[in-house]
């Protein structure tokens, strides 16, 4: 009776093990390919992946890591113990941060890509975002936590406007930042020095609220989540900047990128987010144009910044005088490794600590009509074997294949260099978004 038992118990356990498990990821668009790349190394061999590349629910169009919408499934690698080699299916829509976090916590369903690449909806599971949960009016508690995976840094860009005002622009400082920010335009004489330049307007292009990026910006200069700004959009139909309060389909025909409410994906709902652009390829992709009139700075990740132009990390400009790597100007035309001493060393401020909102109950229990994870199955970063375990783990050693950790570090030696920092790398901290840094 006992051996019989212990059959069917081990044989019940096996089951439970291999049963196909999905998890469902959303959050920050600034941090998408750093997921995706370590995502790719959750199973025993190369996983098979269908992308957004119709633009249906908000992909850009591609099959690459820079896509924020995509779904990959195989075998789990035989480091997530918990699921003793079953089947991991990753569904990802990459939504914006505070977003990402309001949609975990308060149980909103998103859109995602089935493994034929059809369209569902579904609650997501985990978010990812760039700035603390505790920043924006989704603080993590109750049934979830937030836990730290790495160290985000951003920066300020011109665009590649052919203009001449744009040469003047090498630099901006933290009081030009603090008005350009709040009244969307400041003069080119603030650049140049000449009082002909006056009439000369430099625009700002804005992330929705949604956005850590902006998050983390308005922080370091003092603004709350919900400060009042003027936002300007660029119509490159018209080729003038406009302010596109109210504005969800285009009105004025700027690209498919350009506003909320552009993307299948992206519903009258996001009015609550106010107007802006929604991802940080969006600003990037606006960035890029050419055109005279497209005299504006903008605020990236590292990582969206990279390819504005054909030439690495181009129109990056200094803030205060200090650059994100050592290199400084000499980030442009980067082709090998970054190295972000100066905010491994608490010198250039604009960044903020990388987190991963999560249920800390069994998904299923939250949400029991779409998630199928338990939470010894998701667990944490400190809990061996499970998904969090792997992808969120951070070491000081040699990293997890499989982990956020791992892809910063194998990214430090590949051209064209590293976009994210390790958190075994920071000498300085700080204690909230846009704080005071140490040492």
């Amino acid at each position: 009776m006992k051996k019989i038992l212990l059959i069917t118990l081990f044989g019940a356990v096996t089951a439970s093990q291999l049963m196909a498990a999905d998890l469902y990821i959303t959050g920050s668009t600034a941090f998408r390919k750093q997921v995706f790349n370590a995502c790719k190394n959750l199973y025993t061999s190369t996983p098979s992946i269908v992308y957004d590349t119709a633009a249906v629910i908000g992909g850009d169009g591609t099959s690459a890591a820079s896509n924020p919408v995509w779904t990959m499934t195989g075998s789990a690698a035989s480091s997530i113990t918990a699921l003793g080699g079953g089947t991991l299916t990753i569904h990802a829509d990459f939504t914006g941060s505070v977003q990402g976090c309001q949609t975990v916590e308060n149980l909103i369903k998103v859109a995602y890509l089935t493994t034929s690449g059809t369209v569902t909806t579904n609650t997501p599971t985990i978010a990812f975002s760039d700035v603390s949960s505790a920043s924006t009016p989704y603080a993590a508690k109750g049934n979830f936590s937030e836990e730290q995976v790495a160290v985000q840094p951003f920066v300020i860009c011109r665009s590649a406007s052919t203009s001449a005002s744009m040469n003047s622009i090498t630099n901006v400082t933290w009081d030009q930042l603090k008005y350009l920010v709040n009244a969307g335009t400041l003069p080119l004489s603030e650049w140049s020095g000449n009082s002909a330049d006056y009439n000369t307007p430099i625009h700002i292009i804005n992330r929705t609220e949604d956005s850590g990026t902006r998050r983390s910006l308005f922080a370091e200069l003092g603004y709350g989540f919900a400060q009042n700004i003027t936002t300007y959009n660029y119509d490159q139909t018209n080729k003038v900047f406009y302010t596109p309060t109210g504005d969800i389909n285009g009105a004025l025909g700027e690209s498919a990128y350009a506003v909320i409410g552009s993307y299948a994906g992206y519903n009258s709902a996001n009015l609550q987010w106010g107007p802006g652009y929604v991802g940080g390829g969006d600003i990037k992709n606006c960035l890029k144009l050419t055109d005279t009139q497209n005299t504006c700075i903008g605020y990236l990740s590292v990582a969206d910044a990279q390819a504005i132009t054909g030439v690495n990390w181009s129109q990056v400009i200094s803030l205060n005088g200090l650059w994100p790597t050592a290199a400084g100007l000499g980030i442009h035309n980067n082709t090998g490794t970054n190295d972000f001493t100066p905010v491994t060393s608490g010198f250039y401020p604009y960044w903020a600590y990388e987190v991963v909102v999560y249920p800390t109950v069994n998904p299923s229990t939250l949400s029991p009509s779409d998630q199928n994870l338990t939470t010894a199955q998701l667990g944490n970063q400190n809990t061996a074997g499970t998904i969090l375990g792997v992808l969120d783990a951070w070491t000081y050693g040699t990293p997890i294949v499989g982990s956020i950790d791992n892809e910063i570090n194998a990214s430090k030696t590949a051209s064209p260099g590293a976009t994210a920092i390790r958190m075994g790398d920071m000498v300085s901290s700080r204690a909230s978004v846009g704080g005071t840094i140490s040492p």
